[in-house]
């Protein structure tokens, strides 16, 4: 699997599943600002509160193939194996597809991350040990405070400035260099 980060917001992420695992996925795609749509039975009460408040859409039934069909991401989170294979068979080649409880059976797997402005940290197990993936992403984000994240936001704002010159290329790749030799400076502080 190959990490990469990607934009989700305003996209199309469709949860089969309503129980705590559905929850947790559906909630980082709700701080990102994907549009959710929740396919189950039943659901726990977070994301019932969540439909209520008109923030997600809630199909309350089983899984049809039409239901997948134009998800940019499709997340398989039901307690059932049955019902996540069936998820797997709807999905199409050219969508994001995870299986919760099946890491090698879709073709995306999610990733521990924490977020602190543009800085991102993410740790992958491959599914062998979730709670091993958090703890690393808590433990390697810690020496990272606010002063750094500030700074970080200073240096990315330069390097726009610098992008968007009227400047010659080589002049620009220089101003580039030295604005990254700066965050190594911070770092080493």
């Amino acid at each position: 699997m190959l990490p990469v980060m990607i934009d989700v917001s305003g996209k199309q992420v469709t949860i089969v599943g309503g129980g705590r695992v559905a929850f947790r996925k559906l909630s980082v795609f709700y701080e990102q600002g994907a549009r959710i749509t929740v396919i189950s039975p039943e659901i726990v009460d977070e994301i019932k509160v969540l439909h209520e408040e008109n923030k997600i859409s809630w199909i309350k039934r089983e899984v049809g193939r039409e239901d997948v069909r134009n998800a940019f991401i499709v997340i398989a989170a039901t307690n059932k194996r049955w019902v996540n294979e069936q998820v797997k068979r709807y999905s199409e080649e050219n969508q994001l597809l995870c299986v919760v409880d099946d890491g090698d059976c879709g073709n995306m797997q999610m990733v521990s991350f924490t977020q602190k402005g543009t800085f991102t940290i993410a740790v992958s197990t491959g599914g062998a040990s979730p709670f091993l993936a958090k703890k690393l992403t808590n433990q390697l984000s810690q020496p990272f405070d606010d002063s750094f994240i500030e700074k970080l936001a200073i240096i990315s704002s330069e390097r726009k400035d610098i992008k968007a010159s009227d400047l010659p290329e080589k002049e620009k790749r220089k101003l580039l260099r030295e604005l990254s030799y700066k965050l190594e400076v911070i770092e080493n502080e």
